[in-house]
């Protein structure tokens, strides 16, 4: 565009720029953010609209600040605005209104996303106090301000809760008289009530430990070559790297904590990855602390860190640069980066998995790395990779003994400080236990426990914590609390001890609560209120086909009922075959205590769900739910069973709009037809059109989820995760190579329900009656159905949905998992895995939702889609019909799983066994009809609006927002009013 048809908004933007570069080149308290311990940080930032209208650039080179003539080919970050309102309405948000911008897709990046950052780092600089009143504005509009500390001990207080009693009828349950534990209450546990009062009061803080630790070695040891300039073998570089890190972080016990050790330096600490996505954080260190939702300390010694230690060394050495670098920038990042089609989690982490827990617990550290010592002696010399890889695995366990031995220390020291002789006695034991854990065998419950968690604080200091999960904890503890309780002399120190016992989980959970993953802003849209999703699955059966319910199993089921916090996720499998009436009717009056957990999964059907794969009956039976439900095999497969959340929406969109997705202003998909020309003669022929671009999708998003894996190959190989996983130490090759006994990719396929409802009013409206043509449908969702009232009324009253109890219905939902499963299915991974499909949306069905315009099922733009595949609201007033529709699903095509929430409230005057025993039977039903998956939400709408107008009254109410916990205080306005506005079935 020629340079006088360049308006008012192009000189007021040239006017802020050069504004900014005289404060940042005049003011030495700003100048001296341009540079950092490398050196000046130089880059050239630029910003445009799409027709032109605005174009300019800064160029920041030397410790100077210059305002370009010209925008250059290729800045290193680019801001590309849809028009000039986007354009002012930028210039006057603080940072994480930006950020949400881009989400909505006003706005577009170009380039390296950790420049963006930057720019936005030194807007906040020169603009903190505007930014921070118009946050601090924002929070006591949505009366986000109240005092936490008061709010804390409210929500404690009201903890009391019915308690139902029992007798034990499970096989494995040998030691507890009442399995339900009812005599035991938070009050009889003052630990853990001063634990749960820190985590519900206390803010969390930014941690630069991690990343400070590890960016010294890396500066001082070189990331592609050594100090020789010889190039690493990633898999030795990251192994040296964690073991200095394990060396080096301060060993931290919680004061009178039985668990040693901690996830950082912090109360409750917020882990950042800049090898991963932790630049993202960059341009909020300065408002975090005052955003709205989920704010962060952050002190100043952090900023300093992060600004001129950490970030700018990691600027392109992450995933997302490594792919930009390297593969030239490919459509398939473009479309995760507009973040309306998919959100892939391999831009953040290689999670989703399970260790091998037994093995650690029988032989130790040591014995894994005699195992490690043994292959290295049946390996051949010329087997180079498999001999370094080997190498690798045994220095990671050789740091992680060293922290076990410099908490054992530090137990010591406190010992020997300690005035009151019970809590010196404890002190004592936990110096006892790590120098013994985890590097030799556990003999006891207390070693047991400790040693998991000094391996889990390993876990996330070598890979991102979002969605490792802890697994089958019920059957793996069992052994020791037998062992314990067996040498006990009587009934009193067995009843002493099972207290101890329930304290002893306790303090696991609450050490669990101890971080927090990195969320910007932009985040509490994508999927906020999560933590970091350790989930724990109990019961179930054994390997062997048995009963697996245990004394464990009801002390995880105690602590998760008394604490009722977010994290740990708990999952309980249920068998119908093999679990008792009792241990369901102990599920459900957890969930009702809690008012949202734990989910519950027909055993029978999830493993019919992974029958194609044709693993061992032994494997197969020892399965345990990561990070939201997803299925893994316990200690044997890397599954990353959240490696993208994918809007199956988005191709229905696609499909409506001939290849075009309409927020994104793209024409991105395949041509596959024009709605409005009567291009498509039957139904059939768009159901084509729809698949054709749910297979383009399928294929962009699994092709940058391979190049992803790629970059963590190359970037962040894991060799700690790999020595705790079967399969990589026999094969010599790390977990991000293959290395695991099972792999395989799984994929959250959003939007089901949209999807059926809306194929269904087209099927019937459009095709079978007639009574609409395409075009005019198509031009009814191009205006929000305004002036369509009838249309409306018509799809709304008469249409059969989802849900329903209507045979067509399911059959169209029944075809849709199909294709998504097939079509993912077809796929092969950057392991040599497959790739499943499961059908939950964490909470992106409400951030995709917010990204979506007007469906043919008659969801206005911008409403969220409904949560995993949960049925629309008005689907059906009874909720047989939700349960028998969803039961009637085909688990062999939905092998990663489903989310389905059911919302219910107890009737007037129904007492606490009566609410029990009916949340009982919508279960047993439900599960045998062949349902896959529950999740029950016990809380009224009006006690969710009660929650809105007084948070301070709710700070710990509980809610399930699809596969994971939620305070529902600390959602989004969105995510509340998706909450409130499901369907809620009395009971």
């Amino acid at each position: 565009m020629n340079a006088n048809r360049k308006g008012m908004t192009n000189m007021l933007a040239n006017l802020f720029f050069r504004f900014f570069a005289a404060n940042f080149n005049l003011r030495p308290a700003l100048n001296r953010y341009l540079s950092c311990d490398d050196g000046p940080i130089n880059f050239t930032f630029g910003i445009r609209t799409e027709s032109g209208s605005v174009e300019q650039a800064v160029q920041f080179e030397n410790g100077r600040v210059r305002v370009l003539k010209k925008m250059p080919e290729k800045p290193d970050a680019q801001l590309v605005f849809v028009d000039e309102a986007a354009v002012k309405e930028a210039a006057t948000q603080p940072p994480n209104k930006l950020m949400l911008a881009l989400m909505e897709n006003r706005m577009v990046t170009r380039g390296n996303l950790g420049y963006l950052q930057l720019m936005n780092f030194y807007l906040s600089l020169l603009l903190k106090k505007v930014q921070v009143g118009k946050l601090q504005k924002e929070a006591k509009r949505e009366k986000r301000d109240y005092d936490p500390a008061e709010a804390s001990q409210k929500s404690i207080n009201k903890k009391n809760k019915d308690r139902l009693s029992a007798t034990a009828t499970d096989p494995g349950v040998r030691f507890l008289a009442d399995p339900y534990l009812a005599d035991y209450s938070l009050d009889d546990f003052p630990r853990l009530k001063t634990f749960l009062d820190i985590h519900l009061k206390t803010r969390p803080a930014l941690c630069h430990e991690r990343p400070e630790i590890l960016t010294r070695w890396y500066r001082e040891n070189g990331f592609e070559t050594d100090k020789n300039g010889e190039p690493w073998v990633a898999e030795i570089r990251q192994a040296h790297a964690l073991k200095y890190l394990m060396e080096n972080r301060k060993p931290l016990i919680r004061e009178n904590d039985l668990v040693a050790g901690t996830t950082t330096a912090q109360e409750i600490g917020v882990v950042l990855y800049p090898d991963a996505h932790g630049t993202m954080i960059w341009g909020e260190l300065l408002t975090a602390p005052h955003r709205p939702l989920n704010p962060y300390d952050v002190s100043p010694n952090t900023i300093d860190v992060l600004h001129n230690s950490v970030f700018p060394f990691w600027l392109n050495r992450n995933f997302r640069e490594w792919v930009r670098d390297n593969k030239g920038y490919p459509d398939c990042q473009k479309l995760d980066e507009r973040f309306a089609a998919c959100f892939l989690w391999k831009t953040v982490a290689l999670s989703h998995t399970i260790l091998d827990y037994p093995t650690l617990l029988s032989l130790g550290t040591k014995g894994i790395m005699a195992q490690i010592d043994a292959e290295i002696g049946r390996t051949s010399e010329a087997d180079a990779e498999k001999h370094t890889t080997l190498r690798a695995m045994k220095l990671t366990l050789e740091g992680i003994n060293a922290y076990a031995k410099n908490l054992a220390a530090e137990a010591h020291r406190l010992a020997g400080m300690e005035k009151d002789p019970a809590r010196k006695k404890e002190l004592v034991r936990l110096a006892d236990i790590c120098r013994k854990v985890p590097e030799n065998p556990a003999a006891t419950l207390d070693e047991a426990i400790n040693a998991i968690w000094i391996v889990w604080v390993g876990v996330h200091m070598e890979n991102t914590n979002a969605g490792f999960s802890l697994g089958r904890m019920d059957q793996w503890l069992q052994p020791y609390f037998e062992a314990d309780m067996a040498a006990l002399k009587n009934e009193n120190e067995q009843k002493d001890y099972i207290r101890r016992a329930i304290e002893l989980v306790g303090c696991f959970y609450m050490r669990c609560t101890d971080h927090l993953p990195l969320i910007p802003d932009i985040g509490n849209y994508l999927f906020g209120g999560s933590s970091s999703d350790q989930a724990i699955t109990l019961g179930g059966v054994t390997p062997d086909g048995e009963d697996a319910v245990n004394d464990m199993t009801y002390i995880f089921l105690k602590v998760t009922e008394m604490l009722s916090i977010r994290d740990p996720n708990v999952n309980a499998r249920y068998n119908r075959e093999k679990n008792s009436d009792a241990y369901l009717a102990r599920l459900c009056e957890v969930n009702l205590n809690t008012a949202a957990t734990p989910s519950i999964h027909n055993d029978e059907a999830v493993m019919a769900s992974l029958a194609e794969f044709n693993y061992p009956a032994e494997h197969l039976r020892d399965w345990a739910a990561t990070g939201c439900v997803e299925p893994t095999l316990s200690g044997r497969h890397i599954g990353h069973t959240n490696c993208m959340m994918f809007n199956m929406v988005a191709a229905l969109e696609m499909a409506l709009n001939n290849g075009r997705h309409p927020l994104m202003r793209w024409d991105l998909g395949p041509k596959t037809g024009d709605v409005t020309t009567g291009h498509f003669k039957d139904f059939e022929s768009f159901f084509e059109a729809f698949a054709t671009q749910l297979g383009f999708l399928a294929d962009q998003t699994c092709e940058y989820n391979n190049l992803l894996g790629q970059a963590h190959q190359t970037i962040r190989p894991t060799p700690y995760i790999s020595a705790l996983i079967q399969g990589p130490k026999e094969k010599g090759r790390d977990v991000t190579k293959g290395g695991a006994l099972y792999n395989s990719s799984g994929v959250a396929c959003i939007g089901l329900a949209d999807i059926t409802d809306s194929m269904m009013v087209i099927k019937k409206l459009v095709f079978d009656g007639k009574q609409v043509s395409f075009g005019d449908l198509h031009r009814a969702l191009a205006a929000n159905f305004e002036n369509e009232p009838a249309l409306l009324a018509i799809i709304k009253n008469k249409i059969p949905l989802f849900g329903s109890g209507d045979k067509e219905a399911l059959a169209m939902a029944n075809r849709i998992i199909r294709l998504a499963h097939d079509i993912f299915g077809a796929h092969t991974n950057y392991r040599g895995g497959p790739y499943t499909a499961g059908f939950w949306s964490m909470s992106n069905h409400v951030a995709f939702g917010t990204l979506t315009g007007a469906l043919p099922s008659g969801r206005l733009a911008g409403k969220a889609f409904t949560p995993g595949l949960t049925p629309e609201p008005h689907s059906s007033p009874s909720i047989l019909d939700n349960l028998r529709d969803v039961a009637g699903l085909d688990p062999t095509a939905m092998n990663n799983n489903i989310a389905f929430n059911v919302k219910v409230v107890p009737a007037p005057g129904e007492s606490h066994a009566q609410t029990v025993n009916t949340l009982c039977s919508y279960t047993k039903a439900y599960t045998g009809l062949g349902g896959m998956q529950m999740q029950l939400n016990v809380v009224s709408s009006d006690t969710l609006r009660d929650a809105m107008e007084h948070p301070e009254n709710y700070q710990n109410l509980l809610v399930r927002i699809s596969g994971y916990n939620a305070y529902f205080v600390s959602l989004n306005r969105e995510m509340q009013i998706e909450l409130i506005e499901r369907a809620e079935f009395g009971m």
